[in-house]
């Protein structure tokens, strides 16, 4: 399959807060992070595994944003 090593990548970087997958063979991409409770949910997608790197990053630097603000 064309960019297994993206794919393998991708898992190696955030798999361990990402579930990710394929919807559909030809579709979207697509990775749900759980917090531990499971009172929240987000989900991001992507065209391709480059736009769900994206995706993903822009989440976690979002996430990173919010913890360091005070309230």
């Amino acid at each position: 399959m064309p960019g297994d090593a993206s794919l393998a990548k991708l898992f190696r970087d955030h798999a361990g807060r990402w579930e990710i997958e394929r919807v559909e063979r030809g579709t979207e991409w697509v990775a749900v992070q759980r917090d531990s409770g499971g009172d929240y949910i987000r989900i991001v997608g992507g065209r391709d595994l480059g736009a769900l790197r994206y995706q993903i990053e822009a989440a976690e630097r979002e996430d990173a944003a919010s913890a360091t603000e005070t309230p």
